[in-house]
């Protein structure tokens, strides 16, 4: 039985899959799968499991909210829903970094510089502290002036 929730999902299944230029072929051959059962997905005829959904997010490179929370449930602060993907995209490189540092100290001045950023900070301060996290920057070289920062006026 079709349903709008697994139409809406197989939708942004079939725009993410295209947007990388891939063929359901390739999607169904990274998951072992037919080639129909991609089809069936994409068209809201199938439901698709947790497992199957978790792999999708593999292949397609995509968090699992990109296919799960819905447009009109979405939207960036003063932002339009169409902007969902590239924020869910963001979000998804964001998520996956994070987890791969190893400093705890850094991560927590990761998380502070975020919310800093999110309640509209935009001091001269913040935006230094954020300079020091571009990737030309010799990391291991601007540690202590995160952690001044860490303790600084943005600081909760």
């Amino acid at each position: 039985m079709v349903n709008q929730i697994d139409q809406e999902i197989g939708g942004r299944l079939r725009r993410r899959r295209e947007g990388l230029g891939l063929s359901c072929a390739t999607v169904a051959k990274a998951l072992d799968i037919d080639v129909a059962l991609i089809e069936s997905f994409e068209s809201g005829e199938r439901r698709m499991s947790a497992r199957q959904l978790q792999q999708l997010c593999g292949v397609l490179d995509a968090p699992p909210s990109y296919f799960l929370v819905s447009d009109s449930d979405f939207c960036a602060p003063g932002g339009r829903p169409g902007e969902r993907d590239a924020l869910l995209s963001d979000a998804h490189r964001l998520y996956r970094a994070f987890f791969q540092i190893q400093s705890p100290e850094l991560r927590g001045v990761l998380a502070d510089l975020a919310e800093a950023f999110a309640k509209g900070g935009q001091s001269p301060a913040l935006v230094q502290a954020a300079q020091l996290l571009r990737p030309e920057s010799e990391l291991e070289d601007n540690i202590a002036q995160l952690r001044a920062f860490r303790s600084g006026p943005w600081s909760n």
